[in-house]
């Protein structure tokens, strides 16, 4: 049974002694969710409590409120701020999805996840604080917030699901060192992301991640990723800091690099990874006499057509 006390309907469980806010249907712009009905804590908000108020523009929840039901919030067209305290910790599906006029969220909410579509078209979505335990990030979260450029806090997402950020606004993106992988349109449809950090960590890249025809993919040599943008021939950028010729790591070009060239090539001593690269003086996927011949010209002062001593990055 609903228990209307002003705006708000209420029902109420007497064994658990806690109450729900189960509908709103107040015309105020600013709206102070109830802490308690009677002698009751108003511990949920309840499915569709809100869902296509107009005149709504601020959410402040209360110190009691732990529970927010799938579409509590959805629709409200005018709703501009929202303030999620530390205590707010359960949340259903598309919370505040289609809120099209809301700018600015502080979640300071308790949670590990990102609830799913929680953020769904929100398109003016611009201004959004989330604490910094948040590892993993539901299915479209973020879908179509299209003003949201700001993605610093990405960085923590041990776990991205499909559509997490489709459609956001964010020109670049470094992902967590922790990332697995990443789905099918995790950030696909960005028309502003032009450059992603990928970690090493990361083993799986789904084709339609990202429109990897518009960014460039910032990895290390002989990652999954580096690999990854090779075999598709896109656009990436080494984070290595490799320096063409030196192979022995010492940061200069000398004689002990042509030497450690000569000893891998008489099997003496193998060179690999970034070792390897920085080898391949001619930059021709592969080590032999020839890079020698041109580290020993370059040494000598002669002019080669290679970029040296340079910090290469493709």
């Amino acid at each position: 049974m609903v228990i209307y006390e002003g705006d708000f309907g209420f029902e109420v469980n007497t064994s658990a002694h806690e109450a729900r806010l189960v509908r709103y249907n107040g015309n105020s712009s600013t709206v102070q969710l109830p802490e308690y009905f009677r002698d009751y804590p108003v511990t949920a908000i309840g499915r569709n409590a809100f869902s296509g108020n107009t005149a709504v523009k601020e959410i402040t929840f209360s110190s009691t409120n732990t529970n927010v039901e799938e579409y509590a919030f959805m629709n409200c067209a005018s709703l501009e701020t929202v303030y999620i305290p530390e205590n707010v910790v359960n949340f259903g599906d598309r919370v505040f999805a289609n809120c099209t006029s809301l700018k600015t969220v502080t979640l300071l909410s308790d949670i590990v996840s990102m609830p799913t579509n929680m953020f769904y078209g929100c398109t003016s979505l611009s201004n959004l604080t989330v604490n910094d335990k948040i590892a993993e990030f539901s299915y479209g979260c973020f879908n179509g917030c299209s003003s949201l450029t700001n993605l610093d806090f990405v960085s923590n997402g041990a776990l991205l699901q499909p559509y997490s950020f489709n459609g956001t606004a964010a020109e670049s993106v470094v992902l967590s060192e922790s990332l697995f992988a990443i789905p099918d349109h995790a950030f696909s449809d960005c028309p502003n992301l032009k450059f992603v950090t990928i970690p090493e960590s990361v083993v799986i890249i789904q084709p339609s991640a990202f429109d990897f025809d518009k960014i460039t993919i910032g990895c290390r040599y002989d990652s999954y990723a580096y690999h990854f943008a090779k075999e598709n021939s896109y656009s990436y950028e080494l984070l290595d800091g490799v320096m063409l010729g030196n192979v022995n790591r010492d940061s200069y070009v000398n004689i002990n690099d042509v030497t450690r060239i000569q000893r891998h090539l008489a099997e003496l001593q193998v060179l690999e990874g970034i070792c390897l690269y920085s080898a391949d003086i001619n930059q021709d996927e592969a080590v032999d006499i020839s890079d020698a011949t041109a580290l020993q010209m370059y040494l000598s002062e002669y002019n080669v057509p290679y970029p040296v001593g340079e910090v290469i990055t493709q």
